[in-house]
């Protein structure tokens, strides 16, 4: 089963993702810290990662797990498009914009998993 992690400072937004996304295998994490920690643990197959989040942005814990594995999957997911650029740089396959609608989510997942 395909593991998604869900990182949002958002408790709202991880649990509506989790709704849409009732056929994955989800994980949450609300900073950049948590998600880097259980990227180490677990290795999930695609991560949706928010930008602006407290402790560590989406920028930064984009570049540490790129860096512990070159092949992970980050799809940043955000309202402030105007960072785009930035976390496409450091590493992120694509950026989607804030709200996002489920079947654009479903096709990216699809897109970037091999078992979706």
């Amino acid at each position: 089963m395909t593991i998604i992690l869900i990182v949002d400072d958002n408790k709202d937004l991880r649990a509506l993702f989790k709704l849409i996304l009732n056929n994955f295998c989800i994980f949450e994490a609300e900073n950049g810290i948590e998600a880097i920690e259980f990227f180490k643990n677990h290795k999930p197959d695609l991560i949706l990662m928010d930008i602006l989040m407290p402790e560590m942005d989406g920028i930064i814990a984009t570049q540490k797990i790129l860096e512990i594995d070159p092949n992970a999957v980050v799809v940043a997911i955000t309202a402030y498009s105007t960072r785009a650029n930035e976390i496409i740089k450091a590493g992120a396959k694509e950026v989607l914009k804030k709200p996002v609608r489920k079947e654009e989510l479903l096709r990216k997942i699809k897109e970037y998993t091999v078992e979706a």
